[in-house]
Order: C-alpha cells, then structure tokens, then sequence
C-alpha cells in the first residue's frame, strides 16, 4: 500500500478566503454563461461583484 500524500493548496488561494452561497439554478448558469462570453472566470466577476458592492455602501477595504 502507497502512502497517501497530503493535498497541496493552490498558490493562488493561498491568504484567501471562501466566500460561498446557495444560489438557484438558473441564476448560477446565467452568472456562468455571462463569465464565458466575457472570457473570465467565475470567480473573477465576484470579485467583481463584491468590489462593486463594497464601493456602493462605501465599506473600506482593511488589510
């Protein structure tokens, strides 16, 4: 029996943290078909997201 290797982060999610949501179908397939035609990523238009809504309520970023 081989040993089992512990699983490895990802560099880039390294310093980050989950953020998550139930959302209903249809709305998570459009958020996903919306990333595609803009050549992003899921991830990369919540970021989006989020910024635009911190910046609307006028919540500072503090790192």
């Amino acid at each position: 029996m081989l040993p089992i290797e512990a699983p490895r982060r990802q560099r880039n999610r390294i310093g980050k943290k989950s953020i998550a949501g139930k959302f209903d179908p249809a709305i998570a397939r459009a958020f996903a078909i919306l990333a595609a035609k803009e050549d992003s990523t899921i991830e990369a238009m919540l970021t989006e997201a989020v910024l635009d809504i911190l910046q609307k309520y006028k919540q500072q970023i503090e790192r």
